[in-house]
């Protein structure tokens, strides 16, 4: 699962991040186990050692982050705590139903999502050592913004390039069938909303390319990829409307719905892949 882009160049924090991916490895190896018992113990072993193993880096890279006057450090931090609530709170449901399969596969799609975005993406910014950050490129048109914003999630998670990616601005879906998440907007017009419909392609294809897992074997990681998948385009979607509008705009938390049920809008986002196209309608 590891791959030499998600390295930062900051051998602490690389060596740390490698030692996660080695955990989420051997949990995806423990779902395989047949003996009961045993399937039992490893996962119960992993999911405690991945639990402490985040509070140790989290607390590792936020002392490095202090230590170089890092401006984004608080923000960062609390991008660490919300993981840290979740892990806690999957690993408290995954005791209280004895490791059932299906909460364990929707752990390992969160968690491998979560990590890869988030070494691939929030990671990189930190500095190794201080120094001022680029000037961001400028757009004519904020939905240029949202499909870079799309491409560029894709493109940490799957690996695919710039030149694996295009979209194009349609005024109607075209997608009938898939997995839809919709993300409703806080503090946006009245019923604002996100609705994103990612093809079977695409989706198999995503969570194999992160976990290295047969999707179709493994139907709760997929989902589970999927609504944080939707979660990290949303929050940035949001992010990019209250520039553009000046109102603080934030997101509900992912909710599945049918495709048959998502109705036409007046913008669509269409976004071509090599593992397949994903729309998301406003």
């Amino acid at each position: 699962m590891w791959k030499n882009s998600y390295e930062v160049g900051i051998d602490l924090i690389d060596t740390q991040h490698k030692l996660l991916f080695k955990a989420i490895e051997n949990l995806k190896e423990n779902m395989e186990i047949s003996d009961k018992s045993h399937y039992k113990k490893r996962l119960f072993e992993t999911t405690a050692f991945l639990k402490e193993y985040c509070h140790i880096h989290f607390r590792d890279e936020q002392e490095y982050m202090q230590s170089i006057g890092f401006e984004g450090y608080e923000e960062h931090r609390l991008k660490h705590d919300k993981l840290l609530n979740d892990v806690a709170e999957y690993r408290n449901k995954m005791l209280k139903t004895n490791f059932d399969h299906r909460i364990v596969e929707s752990y390992l799609g969160f968690l491998a999502t979560w990590l890869i975005y988030h070494i691939g993406v929030e990671d990189q910014q930190i500095p190794k050592r201080e120094h001022p950050a680029p000037p961001k490129q400028k757009y004519e048109g904020i939905y240029h913004e949202y499909a870079d914003s799309i491409k560029a999630v894709l493109n940490i998670l799957s690996g695919l390039s710039e030149q694996d990616i295009s979209y194009a601005l349609d005024c109607k879906k075209h997608l009938d069938s898939g997995v839809c998440y919709q993300v409703k907007l806080a503090g946006a017009q009245k019923h604002s909303g996100l609705s994103f419909i990612f093809s079977e392609r695409l989706a198999y294809g995503l969570v194999k390319e992160m976990t290295t897992l047969d999707a179709l074997e493994f139907i709760d990681v997929m989902y589970s990829a999927l609504k944080e998948v939707s979660e990290i385009i949303g929050a940035k979607i949001a992010g990019l409307q209250s520039r553009e509008t000046g109102v603080n705009i934030s997101i509900e938390l992912p909710k599945l719905v049918e495709v048959s049920d998502i109705h036409e809008t007046s913008n669509c986002l269409v976004v071509y892949t090599q593992l397949g196209p994903m729309e998301m309608l406003l």
